[in-house]
């Protein structure tokens, strides 16, 4: 990994990307978007597939983690990928929350940067929408990580089809299926994806 100052539009916290990693449109994702995290981030991303099995049964959160977090990895350690960045965040802060508040801290001092920070943590993405609004002239939003396949989907990348499985796929695999998560899931969305999902998984 090398840390460097490119910074794209949309930054995105450690549960986001594996939450998007784990379903099959992340490869179209590295192919066709540009992503930036921060270095807090990508070491949670290394922490979890050191501390879960790679042997962990399909379906458990163990596999659900070690899996997304190690497919998640890839493009960001790859130094041919500029699609893919990582900055450092400074100062770097520890805990439970360390990466979401790593993202906050980034969109503090380069607020004017990004458009869309993208993490599911309801708390997370008020505090930062929060950064946004008190900069003067910028657009920027935060966001669930379906949103994320919604770019891919607003892109011309996937169909309405793909992008709606993809989002069922993400919500049941995250457990994500709370109403106040799914509300959260589809928020900015503009998409009707009655037609792929069940009545749970849509607001």
């Amino acid at each position: 990994m090398v840390d460097d100052d490119v910074r794209h539009p949309v930054i995105v916290d450690t549960d986001a990307l594996i939450s998007v990693a784990n379903t099959e449109l992340w490869p179209r994702i590295t192919d066709k978007l540009q992503l930036t995290t921060t270095n807090v981030c990508y070491h949670e991303l290394e922490r979890h597939i050191r501390e879960n099995s790679e042997y962990a049964p399909d379906g458990t959160r163990e596999r659900w983690l070690q899996h997304g977090s190690k497919i998640a990895l890839e493009p960001f350690e790859d130094d041919e990928n500029e699609s893919f960045t990582t900055v450092p965040c400074v100062p770097r802060p520890h805990g439970e929350d360390a990466g979401e508040k790593s993202v906050r801290t980034e969109i503090e001092q380069d607020t004017e940067l990004y458009r869309f920070a993208i993490l599911m943590d309801k708390h997370g993405r008020r505090s930062i929408n929060r950064v946004f609004d008190r900069a003067d002239g910028t657009p920027g939003k935060a966001v669930a990580p379906t949103f994320l396949l919604y770019l891919l989907l607003d892109e011309g990348e996937c169909t309405v089809a793909e992008f709606c499985r993809a989002c069922g796929d993400l919500l049941h695999g995250e457990g994500w299926t709370g109403h106040q998560a799914v509300q959260a899931a589809w928020e900015a969305i503009p998409v009707d994806c009655s037609e792929y999902l069940s009545d749970d998984l849509l607001p």
